[in-house]
C-alpha cells in the first residue's frame, strides 16, 4: 500500500483526530452533516469544516433519544451526541436534506453546548424556483459563521476557497478517470479514505496528499485482469462499511467507479469562479453532476446516468 494511502486509513477509526490536531493549534473547528452544504463558506471564516461520519461504535444511549428505525447515520451521531463525543466542536450546521435529519435537530440542540446554525434545502433540483430561496438561507449561514468566529466573510476570502475546493475535486476526478483506464490500481476501500479525510481535514492538507499520489497512480499497471467490473451505487450520505467494499473485491470484482456520497457525489461539480458566490454554491446544488437520488432531479434519469458513469 502506498505511504500517502495508509497514513489516511486512520479516518475509518477515528476520523476527527486531525481536526483534534488543527483545534490544539487555535483554529475552530465546525461540523456539518452531510449532504450538501458549501465547506467553502466554513473555510473562508477561517474555521476547519468537518462534515461528521457515521461512528463505528454500536448506538447505546442514544437510542433512547431517537427512533430505532431512522438511518444509521442520524442514529449514530445522536448517539456521539448523547455520549459527547462532539463536545470538541465550536459551531455545527445541520444540513437538512431529508427526514431524519430535520428530526433530529431538537435533541441535538438539547444535548450540544454550541451554536447549531440550521438549513434546509429543497428535494427539487429546480433552478427557476430555488436558486434565490438556497441564497437567502445561505446568507443568513454567513451572517451567523462571522459572528461564531468573529471574522468577515470577504469575496477575497471566498474565491481562495472556492479555489482551493475546486482544485480538490479535480483531483479527485483524475484519479477517478484513472481507477476507471487501470482497474485496480487503487481499491474502492482505499479511494473511500482518501475521500473521507478531505471531508475532516484542511483542503489544504487534502490538495497535497492528492498531488503527491498521483503520479504513484499514473505509474501503477492494472491489477483487474479478468475480474468483474462493478459499478456502486447507493444514495448513502454515510460510507458504505469498509468490509463490504473489501469483501465485493475478495469474491473476485474489481469497482471502477461509484455515486457515493463518499465518492463520486462529493467530487463531481465545481463551484464557478464568477458572480456571487453564494448563487454559485446554490447552483451548484441544484446542477450537481451526481445529485442524490433521494431529491427529485427532472434532468437526470437515474438508470441513464449509471449507464453513462459506467
Amino acid at each position: 500500500m502506498s505511504r500517502i494511502l495508509e497514513e489516511q486509513s486512520y479516518v475509518f477509526e477515528a476520523p476527527y483526530l486531525r481536526a483534534k490536531k488543527e483545534q490544539a493549534r487555535g483554529r475552530q473547528v465546525i461540523g456539518i452533516t452531510p449532504m450538501f452544504f458549501p465547506e467553502e463558506l466554513v473555510h473562508a471564516s477561517g474555521a476547519l469544516p468537518i462534515i461528521l461520519q457515521e461512528n463505528n461504535e454500536p448506538v447505546t444511549l442514544g437510542m433512547s433519544h431517537y427512533h430505532h428505525f431512522f438511518c444509521g447515520f442520524t442514529r449514530s451521531i445522536v448517539d456521539l451526541a448523547v455520549k459527547g463525543g462532539l463536545d470538541f466542536l465550536d459551531a455545527f450546521i445541520l444540513s437538512d436534506f431529508c427526514f431524519e435529519m430535520r428530526q433530529i435537530s431538537n435533541t441535538l440542540r438539547r444535548h450540544l453546548q454550541f451554536p447549531i446554525i440550521y438549513i434546509q434545502w429543497p428535494l427539487e433540483a429546480n433552478e427557476n424556483r430555488w436558486v434565490d430561496w438556497i441564497v437567502r438561507r445561505l446568507q443568513r449561514c454567513a451572517t451567523k459563521l462571522e459572528e461564531i468566529t468573529g471574522n468577515k466573510i470577504t469575496d477575497e476570502a471566498l474565491k481562495n476557497s472556492v479555489s482551493l475546493y475546486n482544485q480538490n475535486r479535480a483531483l479527485f476526478r483524475q484519479i477517478y478517470k484513472l481507477r476507471q483506464a487501470k482497474p485496480g490500481i487503487i481499491s474502492t476501500k482505499e479511494m473511500q479514505a482518501l475521500v473521507i479525510s478531505s471531508m475532516v481535514s484542511p483542503v489544504e492538507e487534502s490538495n497535497k496528499y492528492l498531488q503527491e499520489l498521483m503520479p504513484e497512480l499514473e505509474k501503477a499497471e492494472s491489477t483487474g485482469g479478468n475480474k468483474v467490473k462493478v459499478f456502486l451505487s447507493a444514495h448513502l450520505c454515510q460510507a458504505v462499511k469498509a468490509d463490504i467494499l473489501d469483501l465485493a473485491e475478495d469474491m473476485g470484482g474489481v469497482l471502477v467507479g461509484d455515486d457515493l456520497y463518499t465518492g463520486s457525489r462529493y467530487y463531481s461539480t465545481d463551484v464557478a469562479l464568477n458572480g456571487s458566490y453564494l448563487e454559485a454554491f446554490a447552483r451548484r446544488y441544484l446542477n450537481s453532476d451526481v445529485f442524490a437520488p433521494a431529491g427529485s432531479c427532472p434532468q437526470h434519469d437515474w438508470p441513464d446516468h449509471i449507464i453513462q458513469a459506467t
